[in-house]
């Protein structure tokens, strides 16, 4: 999952030295929060709660929005788009293949973390 440094180059200009910490916190609290918003839609895909599966799609897209992850984040906004449509049998496959990106995105992740 590429990073699209352009999307950072925002944050750049506005904090500054601040740049670094602040986005060193933002990664360190994904690696996180991110599995807990994909046990959260599993959990709900199970208990076929499409709200709860909706809003945690919805926050996993956003987040990953503030990296510049783009292409994960159309993932999740698959998802979140399927459990607004209450269509949750169609998220399954798309669900383990959002947790298997979520892999790959940790490692872009770590590399720009250790970038900074």
């Amino acid at each position: 999952m590429p990073i699209d440094s352009a999307a950072l180059d925002e944050y750049r200009e506005v904090l500054g030295e601040e740049f670094a910490p602040f986005f060193i916190d933002l990664i360190e609290t994904f690696f996180t929060s991110g599995p807990a918003y994909i046990q959260t839609m599993k959990d709900a895909l199970a208990g076929n709660d499409a709200e709860t599966f909706t809003r945690s799609a919805h926050t996993l897209k956003s987040n990953c929005k503030t990296f510049g992850a783009f292409e994960f984040a159309e993932k999740a906004f698959e998802l979140e788009k399927l459990g607004s449509e209450k269509n949750l049998k169609a998220t399954k496959k798309k669900l383990a293949r959002l947790e298997k990106a979520y892999k790959q995105l940790v490692i872009d992740l770590e590399e720009l973390r250790d970038s900074l």
